[in-house]
């Protein structure tokens, strides 16, 4: 059918040329025409999306941190309860007492028990706990992050404008409380500083320090127109 119809749409077109207009307008529309949309230049090229958009939700976390009802491995259980514990009760038993849509069975005990402690809790305390726990692990990091000293690199040719910036981010630093760390080094492919240089620098770092009210909390480790670094803070 499909090799009929090539061969036909030429002689079809021909006969468009030549023919009334009446008769144009039938012949017309027995061409047939391809859509804009189908035409393999034109068409838009399907791109699959890289990777899946994984969305969790509250009740995936719940499940991932804590758990609870059928996931228990032990078929009788001891509900704590008024800080006493139960017979041994069946699991399914005790979730059939429960509404679960809003409570849940939840293991206290570390696994291998042969009857584990077990607690019925509400969807909402677990909640709580979960954001209670994610709160106390920011805090932990803000912490961390707080604790690690802030480093300023300077290259013992450094220029006077640019010592001026650095002081400033030092004095900056230290105002908030900050250790800092102050890298000298030289740097490759530039000018190589005179060991006067290089004592003017450190002195001029000591001065800041001192003005802010800071102090070295450990000698200089290095050497002078190589690697060392100070820390300093203030006490």
């Amino acid at each position: 059918m499909q090799q009929a119809l090539v061969l036909v749409k030429p002689l079809l077109r021909v006969a468009l040329l030549g023919a009334r207009p009446g008769t144009q307008q039938l012949l017309f529309q027995c061409v047939p025409k391809r859509s804009f949309l189908t035409s393999p230049s034109l068409t838009a090229v399907y791109r699959r999306p890289v990777g899946k958009i994984q969305v969790v939700t509250i009740d995936d976390k719940i499940q991932q941190s804590f758990t609870l009802d059928e996931k228990i491995e032990t078929r009788f259980v001891r509900e704590k309860k008024d800080n006493k514990l139960s017979d041994p009760i069946d699991l399914y038993e005790l979730l059939r007492q429960i509404d679960r849509a809003d409570s849940h069975v939840l293991q206290l005990s570390k696994p291998g028990d042969s009857e584990a402690i077990v607690q019925i809790v509400q969807r909402k305390d677990l909640i709580k706990r979960l954001n209670d726990k994610e709160t106390a692990e920011r805090q932990v990091k803000q912490a961390q992050k707080e604790k690690k000293p802030k480093q300023i690199e300077l290259n013992w040719a450094i220029s006077g404008n640019d010592l001026q910036l650095k002081m400033k981010q030092l004095e900056e630093f230290l105002r908030k409380g900050k250790k800092v760390e102050l890298l000298l080094a030289p740097k490759r492919h530039q000018r190589k500083a005179t060991p006067e240089e290089a004592q003017a620098l450190v002195q001029a770092i000591k001065e800041k320090v001192q003005e802010v009210g800071a102090a070295e909390t450990a000698p200089m480790d290095g050497a002078i127109l190589r690697q060392a670094t100070m820390t300093v803070k203030i006490p």
